[in-house]
């Protein structure tokens, strides 16, 4: 035994010997050097070395010398590699090596010099498939093959970490590209599609992806941490003076049709663009995304600390909106301008736009709501309409300079437009006995029209100290909204304890609302630094809005409409006047940035009833704090945390004391004792890009709170004839999560992603006396996997779950559960002699629960088929077909709080459309 207990002894010292020291006598290969400045003989920190792999010009790795200017990488796969070495002004370092297990390579002091000295023995190579450049990301177009005559969105597909959806929308390293610029513009205002759709790949020579900085952030040279995913694409130069576009004309023969044209001239900074759309298959714009992007305001309006909105600015009640109920006619058109000139301090852009559309649909709903004492009403109704719109929209701005620090800019924009409708709705409500408790038929008519006009002027100052700037600036807004509105509702009531009828009530109306609105406001910023790291800014700005409702209801006086009820009418005039100041200071070094500060808000609200001569003046003091915190860490790893507070302002309507009602079922009530509430906003912003896995990982973690939230207190009587008032309630915390990650496994060109993200939101309401409490938890994953088998076909699966849980505190309804999950499928396959076939197939359940005793099951499934022809693939023609299976369906349901609600409206069925196109471009 002892021998054998010493052989065991000896065995275990081996083996733990062995354990020790195989790490240390394992080899590892090394890469290392120091970048060096030839011409000023300095250390160049911060230098990015990026290791790209010979096989495939893929990135393997990128990292950044440390202070002294050194480098080293370790655990390199073996293979044969270029280390690219980039520096700003300075040109890149390019060198071959190859690497094996047991690799030791040192490449010294690495000479770097500017790129107007090239030295004989710098070897500068092109066509490197992805480079860093700074903070910048830049791929060769040309190093992705693509078919001949693809366009852009193509393009994109091929790039690692850039993923494309059916629907246009773009990603890069995980994160969504916001703006898409052409040569560092934006190409017809900032609608990412044209640029996707209309260029062709070839023209373009480099693709650059990078978090571009706000443009106060960029004029002030201080980081707010603001940053916008974008994607710059760079013309080939001898693409940057030609035209090109696109024809198509798409029909069914009968019913369908979708027609479309676009055109753009580019002549070296000079670009003008026209489009123009004749559809009635749903789709208002080109196909890709919302079209009123193309008109968007040149400035940011000044804020006087309104939160909510409380008067009609530029971007709202746009009378051309349209959501999706009956099947509309459209035409649509617009053209774009701009050009630069004495090194881009001279600007000019302009943008117009009409739009026509003739809509008719139809709907039905079913919803029963539960009071606090336990009884319920159930209502059901129908309706039809029937809705014309015509709108015309301008923008434009110029830019000039004074001098090489000074800048002035002015900007306009305006809308006119006008809106007609009628309709016809029938309803009828009955209670938890089962009784009938009233009936109610209403048809009207009404006509809107809007006019808009805003006017900025920006003057922006640089002085010679770095950071020191002063930025002044002027606006002036202007809006008028009219309306008519002829209403006829004819309503009986019934004995809710018997449902015997009981009597009737016919309202026979005019409504004219007239809402005139002008505003005037100035602003003064400027900032400077303590030291290189450290700054801050100040500011002092004015702002007094005015703004009118004139409400009068006329009755029916034989045929005249001439009897006003003055119980139904108002005149109205809400004035605020603003001071408003502000100081932040700005902490930024080496990838971190903290900005802290506050605006303070001194507000004078002047409130006057013109029918009563009654007028109240209050004032408040309103504080928006606001802190950011941007951490840029190593490995393209990025934290930001956000706070911010601000006001809420109740609207005019929600203070006009006025009651507003078409029909004698629900009567809504102004209150002009509303205060302000005070909304708390924090937010985390978590993401991570790894280049070589190509691979993301994102997180986002909001929460919000509204101290005396605008809310409501309902009445509602045995007849479900309902009196609505605002009020003020303190609000219940928001909370939104989500967490995605995404990665790729490129040798089976495979991509999978998988996110999943959470939220609670709820508010307090008076009902009936009793305080409400409603809360809503929603839960939802999401997977997807991507297959692309480089010109066979390319595959994509995506699946969601989701989970809803409604409570109240209301008795009898407590809880609601609702569960659903949807799959989609699409694929898209190349054919031989130019053919491409696709299909697109959605499948979406919804299995019965304790509120809904049937499932619904949806299936929707389009298809197409085309082939490519003349030279460079320019011309198309298409045979597709929408929804085939002829399932598609607008029924929708769910619940909000105490109530249960049903509906079902108009939608487009199977139809088909056979449509040539024409893709043609030119060099000039």
């Amino acid at each position: 035994m002892p021998a054998a207990h010493r052989l065991f002894k000896t065995c275990i010292g081996f083996l733990i010997l062995m354990i020790v020291t195989l790490p240390a006598l394992a080899q590892k290969n090394v890469l290392k050097g120091t970048v060096l400045d030839t011409a000023e003989k300095k250390k160049l920190n911060h230098s990015i070395v990026a290791l790209i792999s010979k096989t495939d010009s893929t990135l393997y790795r990128a990292i950044r010398t440390n202070e002294e200017g050194d480098f080293e990488l370790t655990k390199i796969p073996p293979g044969k590699y270029t280390v690219m070495i980039a520096y700003p002004k300075m040109a890149d370092y390019l060198h071959d090596i190859t690497v094996t297990d047991t690799s030791k390579i040192d490449l010294g002091k690495i000479p770097m010099i500017t790129e107007a000295q090239l030295l004989e023995e710098v070897v500068v190579k092109a066509g490197f498939a992805i480079r860093m450049r700074g903070d910048t990301l830049e791929y060769n177009a040309d190093s992705f093959a693509v078919r001949p005559g693809s366009n852009v969105e193509e393009l994109l597909k091929r790039l690692p970490g850039i993923e494309v959806d059916k629907d246009g929308k773009i990603k890069a390293q995980g994160q969504d590209v916001q703006k898409v610029l052409v040569d560092g513009d934006e190409f017809f205002s900032d609608d990412p599609g044209l640029a996707l759709k209309y260029l062709q790949a070839g023209a373009v020579d480099k693709v650059q992806v990078y978090d571009d900085r706000s443009e106060q952030s960029k004029f002030t040279g201080m980081d707010d941490g603001t940053r916008n995913k974008t994607i710059n694409l760079k013309l080939k130069k001898d693409k940057k003076n030609g035209y090109f576009g696109k024809l198509s004309a798409g029909a069914d023969g009968k019913d369908y049709y979708q027609h479309e044209a676009m055109g753009a001239l580019f002549s070296g900074a000079q670009k003008i663009s026209v489009f123009g759309v004749s559809a009635k298959t749903g789709k208002q714009g080109l196909g890709y995304s919302d079209m009123s992007k193309y008109v968007t305001e040149d400035y940011e309006m000044i804020s006087d600390g309104a939160g909510t909105v409380y008067y009609y600015s530029n971007n709202n009640n746009d009378i051309d909106n349209y959501y999706g109920n009956g099947l509309p006619s459209v035409l649509y058109g617009g053209a774009h301008f701009s050009d630069k000139w004495n090194g881009d301090r001279g600007k000019v852009f302009a943008n117009y736009r009409a739009k026509e559309v003739n809509a008719n649909g139809w709907g039905n709903n079913t919803s029963t709501n539960v009071l606090p004492d336990g009884t319920s009403f159930t209502s059901i109704g129908e309706s039809r309409d029937r809705s014309h719109s015509f709108m015309q929209k301008g923008s434009g701005s110029v830019t000039f300079g004074l001098d090489s620090f000074t800048l002035i800019k002015v900007s306009l924009n305006g809308a006119i437009g006008e809106q007609s409708a009628n309709n016809y709705s029938t309803s009828g409500s009955t209670n938890e006995k089962g009784f009938r408790v009233n009936a109610n038929d209403q048809r009207g008519s009404n006509v809107n029209t809007n006019r808009k006009f805003g006017s900025n002027i920006n003057y922006q100052r640089k002085f010679r100290k770095e950071g020191r700037t002063l930025s002044l600036t002027f606006q002036q807004d202007y809006a008028k909204s009219n309306s008519d509105r002829y209403n006829f509702a004819a309503t009986n009531y019934y004995d809710p304890n018997s449902g015997n009828y009981k009597n009737a009530d016919t309202l026979d109306q005019l409504q004219q609302t007239s809402t005139p609105l002008q505003s005037y406001a100035a602003k003064g910023v400027y900032t400077d630094k303590f030291t290189k790291d450290f700054g801050f800014s100040v500011e002092y700005g004015w702002k007094t809005v005015q703004s009118s409702n004139v409400f009068n209801t006329f009755n029916n006086a034989n045929g005249k409409y001439i009897d006003r009820i003055d119980s139904l009418s108002n005149n109205y005039d809400f004035t605020v006047n603003t001071h408003i100041t502000g100081a932040t200071l700005n902490w930024a070094r080496k990838g971190i940035s903290i900005n802290a500060g506050s605006k303070l808000f001194l507000t004078s609200l002047e409130q006057m009833n013109n029918d009563k001569k009654e007028g109240d003046t209050r004032r408040f003091i309103n504080v928006a704090p606001q802190v950011v915190v941007s951490l840029r860490l190593p490995k393209n790893t990025s934290l930001t945390v956000n706070y911010s507070g601000q006001t809420e302002q109740p609207t005019i309507e929600q203070l006009q004391p006025l009651r507003r009602t078409s029909n004698r079922l629900y009567v809504q009530v102004g209150n002009p004792d509303l205060q302000p509430g005070f909304r708390h906003t924090g937010s985390l912003n978590f993401n991570k890009y790894n280049m070589i896995k190509q691979s993301s990982y994102n997180v986002y973690v909001s929460v919000n709170y509204t101290g005396n939230a605008i809310t409501s207190s309902r009445a509602t009587d045995a007849q479900n004839r309902i009196v609505s008032q605002f009020i003020n309630l303190d609000g219940i915390v928001g909370i939104y999560g989500y967490m995605g990650y995404n990665w790729q496994y490129k040798k089976w060109h495979l991509r999978p992603s998988i996110s999943t993200n959470l939220g609670r939101s709820g508010n307090y309401s008076i009902q009936n006396g009793s305080k409400i409490k409603n809360e809503s938890l929603n839960l939802g994953t999401r997977a997807s996997l991507a297959h692309d088998w480089k010109d066979v076909m390319t595959t994509t699966y995506a699946a969601s779950i989701n989970y809803n849980h409604g409570r109240s505190n209301v008795a009898g309804n407590n809880s609601n559960r609702t569960f659903s999950h949807t799959h989609t499928l699409n694929n898209n396959f190349y054919l031989p002699f130019k053919m491409e076939l696709g299909s697109d197939c959605s499948f979406t359940f919804q299995p019965k629960n304790s509120s809904f005793n049937s499932s619904i099951n949806i299936i929707q499934w389009n298809a197409l088929l085309k082939k490519k022809f003349l030279k460079n693939d320019a011309g198309v023609v298409q045979f597709s077909v929408n929804d085939i299976l002829n399932r598609n369906t607008g029924y929708t349901r769910g619940v909000s709080g105490n109530n249960t609600y049903e509906s079902n409206r108009f939608v487009l069925k199977r139809y088909w459309l056979l449509t040539l196109t024409w893709n043609f471009t030119r060099p000039i």
